[in-house]
């Protein structure tokens, strides 16, 4: 199942979300379809391929830090073919 996250942090924690993020490497098992970074700051975006313990296990490192908006996608036209569906 595809989900989709969009991750926010606070500003002041900026540089210890980048140390993190420089060390950090997705569970295994799940498929990143694909990862932006809002130019404007503070907000990550990205779809992963996965089940919800995967989703679970992705998230775990991240809870005291970053704030998560996550929700279930299905993608469509040339995303469809991207994504591999």
């Amino acid at each position: 199942m595809f989900f989709m996250n969009i991750c926010t942090w606070d500003p002041k924690d900026e540089q210890e979300v980048r140390k993190r993020r420089a060390k950090w490497e997705w569970p295994a098992g799940i498929k990143v379809v694909c990862e932006f970074i809002d130019l404007q700051g503070c907000r990550t975006i990205n779809v992963v391929d996965t089940d919800s313990k995967g989703l679970i296990m992705s998230r775990a490192a991240w809870l005291d830090i970053l704030t998560f908006e996550t929700f279930p996608v299905y993608p469509f036209g040339e995303s469809k073919a991207l994504a591999g569906g």
